[in-house]
């Protein structure tokens, strides 16, 4: 389908470029997460069974392979397509057992024979993928997947993400955040993520849900990390929402209205350090 069908909401690519991009932003959110990949409120000595939606590349479910070494690890990836799935020699976990990947659309049901099977559930940035209207549906789909007393871990982003640690927010800064909030809006997407997913899985009756915020202060070494990041996001969120939303008549355009707000926001960060606010939110049924 094309980008403007009303079917697909995902504002990123699915080539390779994005797979790199998606791989590299793994490794970042784990220095912001100070490594730790299962959220320490989470016990860790009975997760056998672990699903991750949207999985993309699989990433996540590859470290957590190696955090949680067993043969006895039931691990699941599902992505609504398979176009960035690793090689198989990438899903092994063992002589026996490997990771194995679905697709599927989380916005839909998933199959019974995946019900009440998994003692936790990861999610990280699905809004890429997803209307703000969605959110209720999926939540309840996902809901279906864990086991009693399971665990959901979310991780989302708003678009404080580009936010530094100067205050009063530079102007800069606040024409960055409004044209991506701007787009997420005309796409009908959530610009107030990881509050809608924190405020759903109350109204849900999970039990247990807390929400908390990562960012870099304190981790003044990922200053170039960091920026990169927010670069690329900007880059690969924002102009092909251009070209979806009409703000550009052509990729040239889009490319260099959005290479005008790289260079303001690059200006800014030489003296500033971008926050990111990776938010995680967990909670239990």
């Amino acid at each position: 389908m094309g980008r403007n069908s009303t079917d697909r909401v995902y504002l990123l690519a699915r080539d390779k470029a994005e797979s790199e991009r998606l791989d590299k932003q793994h490794y970042f959110f784990m220095a912001l997460l100070r490594n730790q990949i299962i959220h320490p409120c989470i016990p860790r000595d009975n997760l056998v069974s672990i699903a991750d939606i949207g999985t993309g590349t699989g990433i996540w479910l590859q470290e957590v392979a190696r955090f949680l070494p067993s043969p006895q690890l039931d691990l699941h990836g599902f992505d609504i397509s398979p176009d960035q799935f690793p090689p198989k020699q990438g899903l092994r976990i063992s002589e026996d057992s490997e990771i194995k990947l679905h697709v599927h659309d989380a916005r839909k049901e998933f199959p019974p024979e995946h019900h009440g099977r998994y003692d936790m559930v990861h999610i990280r940035l699905l809004t890429a993928g997803m209307r703000a209207e969605d959110f209720k549906t999926v939540v309840k789909n996902v809901r279906s997947l864990l086991k009693l007393n399971g665990w959901i871990q979310w991780e989302e982003l708003d678009t404080t993400a580009f936010c530094t640690d100067r205050m009063p927010e530079p102007a800069v800064v606040t024409k960055v955040r409004k044209a991506a909030m701007n787009i997420l809006m005309y796409m009908k997407m959530s610009y107030m993520a990881p509050h809608q997913v924190f405020d759903e899985l109350r109204a849900q009756q999970f039990q247990n849900v807390r929400r908390k915020a990562y960012n870099t202060r304190g981790l003044g070494y990922l200053h170039d990390v960091a920026l990169r990041w927010a670069i690329n996001v900007i880059r690969a969120m924002i102009v092909p929402a251009m070209l979806t939303t009409g703000e550009a008549k052509d990729l040239a355009e889009a490319k260099e209205k959005v290479e005008e707000l790289v260079a303001g926001y690059q200006d800014h960060c030489m003296t500033a350090l971008p926050l990111v606010n990776l938010f995680i939110i967990v909670g239990q049924i």
